[in-house]
């Protein structure tokens, strides 16, 4: 699971985190009076259009618009997240960024291997190192203001998804119920904190003053 926070940086949430960082003339949104660059925006897009090309999609104008909308809002998210998280006395020094590292780096082969993926992802150690943090900062949030994991799912929700996984396997497929069960356990508590999560995100964009501009 560590070796996948590395891939992690390059996604969604982490370019975000990074992105936003740099200065550039361009200004897509602002958002409590700070503004969301167009360098950060042609960062993120440029991931998210990479995706695609490699699974060989082609995108009308009307899902691409859609595309580019969907990358200023998880851009106006992150700010708001690294915002609240400040506000609620999280900050770098907060978080145990050495150790995570640590674990990150103990699933490559080797350190070299590492530094490899980070050069592949365009980032130096400290900037990682840097994004890293962030991300610990809002997994930090979630946790203090929605104790996600703390999160209990009703048995009869997990009964009713064993049931189902069991009616849909094939028949000459053997099946470890426990494993199955603890499957189904953590799907409903991601699940349920992805709801949660969405929802807190959606307050925070309540109680801020968002501007859109072009992109």
């Amino acid at each position: 699971m560590k070796k996948i926070i590395i891939l992690a940086v390059v996604s969604s949430l982490l370019l975000g985190l990074a992105a936003c960082n740099k200065t550039s003339a361009g200004v897509v949104a602002i958002v409590n009076g700070v503004e969301i660059t167009q360098e950060a925006f042609d960062a993120e897009l440029e991931y998210d259009l990479e995706y695609y090309n490699k699974e060989g999609i082609t995108l009308t104008d009307q899902e691409l618009a859609e595309l580019k909308k969907g990358v200023v809002d998880r851009l106006i998210n992150t700010h708001l997240l690294k915002e609240a998280a400040i506000k609620a006395g999280i900050d770098a020094d907060s978080v145990d960024v050495e150790t995570e590292l640590a674990a990150v780096i103990e699933n490559f082969d080797d350190e070299a291997t590492f530094n490899k993926a980070l050069e592949d992802a365009d980032f130096t150690l400290e900037s990682y190192k840097q994004v890293l943090a962030e991300m610990m900062m809002i997994e930090a949030l979630f946790e203090q203001e929605l104790a996600i994991t703390e999160i209990q799912v009703e048995e009869e929700q997990i009964q009713a998804m064993v049931q189902y996984y069991m009616e849909n396997y094939d028949e000459e497929d053997e099946v470890d119920q426990e494993e199955l069960r603890e499957f189904v356990i953590y799907s409903l508590k991601q699940q349920k904190a992805e709801s949660l999560r969405k929802d807190f995100i959606e307050k925070l964009r309540g109680d801020s003053e968002i501007k859109y501009l072009d992109f």
